[in-house]
C-alpha cells in the first residue's frame, strides 16, 4: 500500500464555544417600600390640606385618612409585585425589559434609538438609596425602570450611553455636532470615530451653576411672587373679618407651597456637557439628572418679567423633539427649563453650547410700523423681530418679556394671519411653527406687504437649511 492509499486521519470535531448565559436582573427589593412611602407622603399632604381647609369641622378627615392609607398599602403591594415580576437584561447584544404579571410583555430597546437616559430620585426613594431610570427612545412613552439602587442606575446609564455610541458608529449614524456642515451647530463634538474605532468620551464640562441666591432672588422678586403676596394679603383680611385663624394658616401654607414649587425642584441646578449631550441636575428633596442631546432642541425661549428686570435675571426654556409640551404636565414642567434663573452671561453660555454658531448681537432687529400702536398701545416698543443666517427671533411682552429663537432648519411650517383690524391698518402677523412644546414664535403686526415677503423668504430659508442639513 502506497502512502497515497493510507486514509487521512480524521479531523477532531470542533469544540462548541459555550454561549454565555444572559444575566437577568430585577429591580430593588425595596421597591415596595419606596412606592408605599411615596403614597403615604401624598396621603399626609392631602389629609393635612383637608384639615387646614375645614378647620374644626374635620369629621371626614379620618375616613379620608383610611382611604389614603389603603391606597398606600396597595401602592406598596404593587411595588412588591413589580420587583418580583419585572426583569431586565443589559449586555452587549441588547437591552430588554420583561414584565410578567397578568400578561407578559417584553420591550427591547434598540441602542441606536436611545436619545437620553434620565435618573430621578423622589424623596422617599432617595432616603432608601434608590432611583428611577427613564430611557427616552425619541417617541412617546419610553421605558421606565423603578426602582434600582442609585449605583446600579448610574452604571446602567453609562452602559446605555456607551452602547448607544457604539451602535450608531456601526450603523453609520455616529453623533455629530454640526448637521450637514451647517454653520449653526447642535453642540460640540465629543464622541466620534477614527477609522471606525470608538473614541473615548470627553470628560464633563460645567456650563452653568445656579447659586441659591439667584434662585431665591429670581423667585421672590417676580410678578408671580407679587401675585402670591396679594393673594396672601387678601386672606389675611378675610381672617381678620371672620376671626378664624385657619384661613390664615391655609394662606400661609399656600404661599410657602408656591415658593417651594419655584425653588425646590431647581435647587442646586447644574448644567454640564459631555460631547453633544447636556446633563441637567437639580432638586433639593427629590432630585433628577436629565440627559438632553443638543441636536433634539428645536427652539429656545428667554423670559424676564417686569420685576426680574431689576435683578438682571432670566429664565430659559426649550422645545425638545419627542418631549411634547412638558408645561402641560406639572410633574414634568421642570424638564423644559434649561436655566431656572441666570444672568445674561449665563444665557449666552447656554445658547453657545446648544448652538455654537449663534451670535444674537449680529442679527438686525426690526420693530413695528407706527400705525401698529393702535393695536399695541402699551407694548408697542416690546414687539421686535429679526432674521439671521441660521435663526429667526421674535420678542414681545410687557409684564413678561419673551424672546423666542427658532433655527431655520427646525421650522416645520409657517402661516400668515390678518384680522379685520389688521386689514384696515394694512398689517399682518407671521407664525413660525416647530414641534409641540413650550416655545412659540410670532412676529406681530408687520406691514402687510413686508409680512408677505418675509413669509415667502422664510419658507425658502427653511427649505434650504433642511436640504443642507441632509
Amino acid at each position: 500500500m502506497t502512502c497515497d492509499e493510507h486514509p487521512e486521519a480524521a479531523a477532531p470535531p470542533p469544540v462548541p464555544v459555550p454561549v454565555p448565559e444572559k444575566v437577568v436582573e430585577h429591580p430593588s427589593p425595596l421597591t415596595g417600600i419606596a412606592r408605599g412611602g411615596i403614597a403615604v407622603g401624598i396621603a399626609i399632604i392631602i389629609v393635612g390640606r383637608e384639615f387646614l381647609e375645614n378647620g374644626a369641622d374635620f369629621e371626614g378627615v379620618p375616613i379620608l385618612g383610611l382611604i389614603a392609607l389603603g391606597i398606600a398599602v396597595i401602592a406598596g403591594l404593587s411595588g412588591i409585585v413589580t420587583w418580583k415580576t419585572t426583569t431586565f437584561i443589559a449586555d452587549d447584544d441588547e437591552f430588554r425589559v420583561e414584565r410578567n404579571f397578568l400578561s407578559k410583555t417584553s420591550t427591547r430597546v434598540d441602542y441606536t434609538k436611545v436619545q437620553s437616559i434620565d435618573i430621578s430620585q423622589p424623596f422617599i426613594a432617595r432616603l432608601l438609596g434608590l432611583a428611577k431610570v427613564h430611557i427616552d427612545v425619541g417617541g412617546a412613552g419610553g421605558v421606565d425602570l423603578e426602582f434600582l439602587t442609585k449605583a446600579r442606575a448610574e452604571s446602567l446609564r453609562e452602559h446605555l450611553l456607551e452602547h448607544m455610541q457604539r451602535a450608531r458608529i456601526v450603523s453609520g449614524v455616529a453623533p455629530t455636532a454640526v448637521e450637514g456642515g451647517a454653520s449653526l451647530g447642535d453642540g460640540t463634538p465629543g464622541q466620534g470615530t477614527t477609522d471606525g474605532a470608538l473614541v473615548a468620551p470627553e470628560s464633563e464640562e460645567i456650563v452653568v451653576k445656579v447659586p441659591p441666591r439667584n434662585l431665591i432672588l429670581g423667585s421672590l422678586v417676580s410678578t408671580g411672587a407679587l401675585g402670591a403676596l396679594v393673594a396672601a394679603a387678601f386672606f389675611v383680611v378675610i381672617t381678620i373679618l371672620s376671626g378664624s385663624p385657619v384661613t390664615l394658616i391655609a394662606s400661609a401654607v399656600a404661599v410657602v407651597g408656591w415658593i417651594w414649587a419655584q425653588t425646590g425642584a431647581n435647587w442646586g441646578f447644574v448644567m454640564t456637557r459631555r460631547g453633544d449631550t447636556l446633563r441637567l441636575r437639580r432638586g433639593l428633596l427629590s432630585t433628577s439628572a436629565q440627559g438632553l442631546r443638543t441636536g433634539r432642541i428645536q427652539a429656545v425661549a428667554i423670559q424676564q418679567d417686569l420685576l426680574q428686570r431689576t435683578t438682571g435675571l432670566y429664565r430659559m426654556s426649550v422645545t425638545v423633539l419627542g418631549y411634547g409640551n412638558p408645561l402641560t404636565d406639572e410633574d414634568k414642567a421642570s424638564n423644559a427649563i434649561v436655566l431656572p434663573y441666570g444672568t445674561w452671561d449665563d444665557v449666552l453660555r447656554v445658547l453657545h453650547v446648544i448652538w455654537p454658531g449663534l451670535e444674537l448681537a449680529a442679527i438686525e432687529v426690526h420693530g413695528q410700523p407706527d400705525r401698529a400702536r393702535w393695536l399695541t398701545p402699551l407694548t408697542f416698543s416690546t414687539h421686535t423681530w429679526g432674521i439671521g443666517d441660521d435663526v429667526v427671533i421674535a420678542q414681545h411682552g410687557l409684564i413678561n418679556q419673551v424672546r423666542s429663537i427658532v433655527p431655520h432648519r427646525r421650522m416645520q411650517s409657517a402661516s400668515i394671519e390678518q384680522g379685520p383690524l389688521q386689514r384696515r391698518l394694512d398689517l399682518a402677523q407671521i407664525y413660525v411653527h416647530t414641534t409641540d412644546g413650550p416655545v412659540t414664535l410670532r412676529m406681530y403686526h408687520l406691514d402687510a406687504t413686508l409680512a408677505r415677503s418675509v413669509f415667502e423668504d422664510q419658507l425658502a430659508r427653511a427649505k434650504r437649511a433642511r436640504e443642507s442639513a441632509d
